[in-house]
Order: C-alpha cells, then structure tokens, then sequence
C-alpha cells in the first residue's frame, strides 16, 4: 500500500514538472529504489535538478551563432561537435540528439555520494530497477549531498563526496554538453573535453545494468583511446600532433595509475579478511588501517612525485570509500586490455563487443569470460 501512495505521488510530481511520459516511467523505476517513500524524497530532489537543467539547454547551433558567445567557447564547442560525429563516424557510438544541447549550470553539474562499511573494502550499492545496482548516490544539490553524506557517517559508514563535472541520462533523456566538459582554454583542456565527450557518448551507447566497473572501465578506455584517434585523424599538422600527444599521455597515465591501485587494493582486502578471521577489535581495526591507508599515501606520492590525476590520494584523508571510487573506474582495466587484444585494438569493434554484452542475459559475465580466455591463449 505504501508503495502505491509513493508511485501516485511520483506520477502527480512528474505531471506537474511537465517532463512526460519518459520521465514519469523513470521516476516511477526510481521509486522502487530500497522500496520505501525514501525515495520519493530522493526522486524529488533528483526531478526538480533535472527539470532545471533541462530547462536552461540551449542548442550547440543557436550558442554558435550567439553573438555575445566568446570566441574561445564557440571554438571549443565546435571542436566538441567534431569528436561527437567521430565517434559516431568511426567508433559506432550513439547519434540522434545526444550531445547537441548546451548547459552552463554555473557550478557542478551533480554530486556523487560513494558510501563503503569501515571494515570491508566492498561499495554501498543501491538498486535502480532501470540501471541495476549502482556504486553511488547522485545529487543535484550540494546541501541534499551533505546532508545524506551526514546520514551515512552517523551510521557508521566512511563516505566520500565529490562534485561530478558531467553524467549520461544513458540514453533516457536527451544528455547535452555541460559547461564543466568544457574545461579551460588550454589544449591540455580541449583534449580532457574530447575525452569526456567519447566517455560520455559511451555510456549513452551502452550500459551493462549491474555492472559499473565494466560499464565505467570500458567509457574510460574509449574516451581516453577514443581521443588519441580523434587527434590522429586531423592529420599531421602540428597543432594535431601537440594534442595527440597529450591524449597518448592521458593513456599511459590512466594505466600506470591502474598498475599503481591494484596492490594497494589487493593489501587492503587481504588485511580486512584477516581481521574478520581473527575477530579484530573494531578499535584496532580502525587503527592499522590508518597505518596501511598512510602506506598508500606515501607510495602514491612516490609514484607520482608531482601528484598529479588524484590529489585526496596524496594529502588525504583516504578511506574505504574513497578507494571504491576509484576501483570502479580502474579496477577492470586488465579485463579492458584483453577485451581490446581481443578486438586486435579496434575501438569500433571493442564497443561492437559490448553492445552485444548488452543483448544478452549474462553480458558481464560473457565480457569476464571472454577476457580469460583472451589472457589465457596470449604469449
């Protein structure tokens, strides 16, 4: 009964918000998120955030032709454009009306809520029928994000907060270009904006439910290969070489990065199955993981002297949920590597793979299996 009162609720505040038909479906699947009016109170926040947002886009075209539009941005968008139609030219990513929307929301699009147990290095995942189980929590507003970071520390839980700079509506809703892909007028930024426009347009294209490590791995892998290829295909100008050099640097850093994590994450899973074999007191639990999660701090700083990608890793504070994050989007990437060995390096082909992931029943499992196999007949 309850769960009938919350539906009919959704179904009135997606009527009156005017979003229609495809929003209400969706908001009626986000309701039954953890079964309770919980979620309405959730879904509330995350219909009126995105209402907002859908209501201050604006066409790439009429930003191009805005008089008042800078020069820097209008070059930048149509370099965004560019990537857009080569990764639907040569990768076989999603088309249609994606990514031809422009919003500047004045500050971060969202914000991500990763919430982890203090004694497992396992994700707080929370199912969404339409996506399955997801490693995060999303929020428009940094208020309600704080506020439900809160929640979860009193509960004894570690969490960390960041602000997201772009998402994928996964092909649900039209998703545009934010001002955050943007990034600044330099080329190192033109060549991270290319990159978060293939990773993007990834996701729209596919999305494996229940599977975010895969799902957030593979959109890394083609943003990052993705651009390097973009640049490549300009031709030989200098310009085209500068930048593709900064996007092949992006690649080796994105795996050395993933070379870097794997131990740390493999030596924490080892202690926190231990301390659960002994029966560690929770006290002494807390304590010696702070000594490993300080280890981890200064092997990062070693490794990456300047410390550049991720500078909580350097400085801290460093939790289980901090660590989680990261694992999402770089602990796959040995079964990326083979998925792409597989594919003999063919982007087009490797996002061919999964979209028939996508198709079937067991997609995860089918890609994991696949990449075994792969590992296992390689020299």
């Amino acid at each position: 009964m309850r769960m009938r009162l919350c539906r009919e609720w959704v179904r009135r505040v997606s009527s009156r918000l005017g979003i229609g038909r495809l929003l209400a479906g969706l908001s009626v699947a986000l309701a039954t998120f953890q079964e309770g009016c919980y979620a309405v109170h959730y879904l509330s926040q995350q219909a009126g955030g995105q209402l907002h947002l859908l209501r201050i886009r604006r066409h790439v075209r009429e930003v191009l032709d805005d008089p008042s539009t800078s020069e820097e941005l209008k070059q930048r968008l149509q370099v965004i454009s560019e990537a857009r139609q080569f990764g639907i030219d040569k990768l076989g990513l999603r088309g249609g009306a994606e990514f031809t929307r422009y919003v500047d929301p004045g500050g971060p699009v969202a914000y991500n809520l990763t919430v982890a147990p203090k004694h497992t290095l396992e994700v707080r995942s929370f199912r969404f029928p339409l996506v399955g189980r997801v490693p995060y929590l999303g929020f428009f507003r940094l208020e309600d994000a704080k506020r439900e970071a809160k929640r979860f520390a009193d509960a004894g839980f570690d969490v960390y907060l960041r602000p997201v700079g772009a998402y994928s509506t996964l092909g649900y809703l039209i998703s545009p270009i934010y001002r955050s892909m943007i990034g600044e007028f330099t080329d190192a930024g033109e060549v991270r904006a290319v990159d978060t426009i293939l990773h993007e347009m990834t996701h729209s294209t596919v999305f494996i439910p229940g599977a975010s490590d895969l799902n957030e791995s593979f959109a890394t892998v083609v943003g990052v290969r993705g651009a390097a290829e973009f640049y490549r295909s300009r031709g030989d100008l200098s310009q085209s070489e500068k930048v593709f050099a900064i996007a092949k640097e992006g690649e080796r850093d994105a795996k050395e990065f993933s070379e870097w994590l794997k131990p740390q994450l493999e030596r924490l899973t080892r202690f926190y199955r231990r301390a659960a074999e002994v029966k560690l007191p929770t006290a002494q639990l807390l304590a010696q993981r702070e000594v490993i999660f300080q280890d981890i701090s200064n092997s990062y700083r070693q490794r990456f002297p300047e410390g550049r990608r991720y500078k909580r890793l350097a400085d801290g504070p460093i939790n289980n949920a901090l660590l989680t994050s990261f694992a999402v989007y770089h602990e796959s990437s040995g079964t990326q590597d083979a998925l792409l060995e597989l594919c003999e390096g063919d982007l087009r082909r490797f996002v061919a793979k999964y979209k028939e992931a996508r198709e079937r029943p067991d997609g995860a499992k089918w890609l994991r299996e696949l990449a075994e196999l792969q590992r296992r007949s390689a020299p």
